[in-house]
């Protein structure tokens, strides 16, 4: 057989520093001599990439450009990160709870993203989507978390940059206070409907913090004493609200009182009613039928005051 004839086979073969293992797994390695005689093995993955990577490691040595400390460095997930940050400071902070729901939001904004990965482009078009939904003030309260993060993810060794640096906060406007008229409470009473009115009107007519409200008990609520406990309230501390009549009638009336350890439990009764869900399924839709414009959730609770003090 010719050199020609035999040519085409030797072109499928991979290069000597390029095999599989397990064989027959789909899984190759690429093994290779650095400038100091020293051998260095990675696990690639498909063959094609496997003999890319190889003929890149050999030009890298020639050139004098290897360094095998950054190939040796773990690009760590954000998403891990976050549970690995967490763990670390429960029961040590009292704002856990919030840090828990920005880690959870973040996740979910940049999925399968790395802490290297992450852009300062990326975290402008994540506060663009944001404050559609919420106010700058809140949004600055996502980037100092993430910001935080990172800096930790630095001490760790697992970045080299912090990307939210880049992001300018912005200018938090303490003085807005909108509150619900009359007239717009009935508009958003008619257009929420009476199934999903109680959740609105407990904010109303007790100035329960959202994830208070979300995550409320049944063995936090007394109707012997007419009083509703938060056991660990925003600063730390057991709050406690009394119930006025309205109050009492909504909750009594709620099927979850006799089915869930939850007030407001969802489909299941295993767990709380997702707020971002519940946003974006009733309460923004309501708010834009009953064209009730520059209101938020937590605006329930600034006509919860308003009412208090007249």
């Amino acid at each position: 057989m010719s050199e020609d004839e035999r040519s085409p086979r030797s072109d499928k073969r991979p290069p000597r520093g390029v095999f599989e293992r397990p064989r027959g797994s789909g899984v190759w390695w690429v093994c290779y001599f650095d400038e100091n005689g020293r051998r260095h093995r990675e696990k690639v993955g498909p063959k094609a990439l496997a003999t890319k990577v190889y003929q890149k490691r050999k030009n890298e040595v020639q050139e004098r450009r290897f360094f095998p400390e950054r190939i040796r460095r773990r690009d760590v997930l954000l998403a891990d990160f976050f549970k690995d940050y967490l763990a670390r400071v429960k029961g040590r902070l009292r704002c856990y709870r919030e840090y828990e729901r920005y880690a959870k939001r973040l996740a979910s904004a940049f999925p399968g993203r790395t802490l290297r990965q992450l852009l300062p482009g990326d975290i402008d078009r994540y506060v663009a989507k944001r404050l559609q939904e919420v106010s700058p003030a809140t949004v600055n309260r996502d980037l100092q978390f993430l910001k935080h993060v990172f800096y930790v993810a630095m001490k760790d060794g697992l970045c080299e940059r912090n990307p939210v640096r880049e992001v300018r906060l912005f200018k938090e406007n303490n003085q807005r206070v909108r509150f619900l008229t009359e007239d717009e409470e009935a508009q958003l009473r008619e257009a929420v409907g009476e199934d999903e009115w109680p959740m609105v009107a407990v904010a109303i007519h007790t100035g329960l913090r959202q994830a208070e409200q979300f995550n409320l008990r049944w063995e936090h609520v007394d109707f012997t004493t007419g009083i509703i406990t938060i056991p660990r309230s925003k600063h730390g501390e057991a709050r406690r609200i009394p119930m006025n009549d309205t109050v009492r009638d909504l909750l009594r009336a709620l099927p979850s009182r006799l089915k869930s350890a939850l007030v407001f439990p969802s489909t299941t009764g295993e767990t709380a009613v997702d707020a971002r869900n519940y946003m974006n399924r009733v309460f923004v839709p309501a708010l834009e039928k009953a064209r009730i414009a520059g209101f938020r959730w937590h605006d329930l609770r600034h006509t919860f005051a308003s009412r208090l003090v007249m």
